[in-house]
């Protein structure tokens, strides 16, 4: 509430979930991402998604990251 008794602006989410279309290495998949204010932002989805597909089993990452392209992306 502000001084004058009305209420403010809503504070931003705690964080905001995309259903994102993507292609990488000709493939289209579909994945969901979760960005947190302060932390990460829309921007960021390509790259999040990148070191989702880059991880190995045992920790391990690819030298190289793959490219992703956003093709569609949704706030659920």
């Amino acid at each position: 509430m502000t001084a004058t008794g009305r209420p403010g602006p809503a504070p931003p989410p705690d964080r905001t979930t995309y259903r994102v279309t993507y292609a990488v290495s000709g493939e289209v998949r579909r994945d969901e991402v979760t960005v947190v204010p302060g932390y990460s932002r829309e921007d960021d989805i390509p790259r999040i998604l990148a070191a989702r597909l880059a991880a190995r089993p045992g920790g391990r990452r690819s030298a190289r990251p793959p490219e992703v392209v956003v093709l569609d992306l949704r706030e659920i």
